[in-house]
């Protein structure tokens, strides 16, 4: 009887204790072989950071930003494609390309992958997720403080806390609280890429940031 009390107590003192809710990166693009070789040209030509492939690979109308017009010469614009060894599209390209690849219907696809494996979350454009290798959750926005789980690849949930440009308050599946480095994790306002075919040919048909 004592024993049964103890395990009633503490079912209900610690209701999510273990629970664990991860997302590694799914590929459901490589089974195309078309795309697949095109992300193999992109990867490559990120590498180089090469304008020209970049612009060939662009549709005409792409999609760069909520509300803007499109278009290449926007697109060439934000992200300062006049000076391509100091922009950011390499960066920004080089992180969601490694992060898998998903099916968005219609014939295309997305990357990352998260874009699709999040969207059952509650508040699917607040989940965040751990994408980087040797990620902690600390105690407090302090790497010296004490480590409350090591994550890998952990749906995170935003606390309504204050936090920083640097650390963001989160919440495990479990109910564990802590802080993450804001470079350790991705969320799906993050920039994200849509790929279609126009002409018969892949292209990068969006590639936005935020709501």
């Amino acid at each position: 009887m004592i024993a049964i009390v103890l395990l009633s107590l503490l079912a209900m003192t610690t209701p999510a204790e273990g629970r664990v809710d991860r997302r590694p990166p799914i590929d459901e693009c490589a089974a195309d072989p078309s795309f697949a070789a095109f992300r193999d040209e992109l990867n490559n030509a990120v590498a180089r950071r090469d304008r020209d492939f970049i612009l060939s690979a662009i549709a005409d109308d792409i999609v760069t930003s909520f509300g803007g017009d499109g278009g290449r010469a926007e697109f060439v614009d934000t992200w300062a494609l006049d000076a391509p060894a100091e922009s950011l599209i390499w960066a920004e390209l080089s992180a969601l390309l490694a992060l898998g690849c998903a099916d968005a219907g219609e014939g295309r696809y997305a990357a990352p992958s998260l874009y699709r494996q999040l969207d059952d979350q509650g508040d699917a454009s607040q989940a965040l997720l751990a994408i980087r290798p040797g990620a902690r959750l600390y105690a407090r926005p302090d790497a010296g403080s004490p480590v409350v789980a090591e994550l890998h690849w952990d749906v995170l949930t935003p606390r309504q806390v204050a936090g920083s440009d640097d650390w963001w308050p989160v919440s495990l599946a479990d109910g564990r609280e802590g802080f993450v480095r804001r470079g350790d994790v991705r969320g799906l306002l993050d920039y994200r890429a849509i790929f279609a075919k126009v002409d018969g040919r892949w292209r990068i048909a969006v590639l936005v940031v935020g709501d």
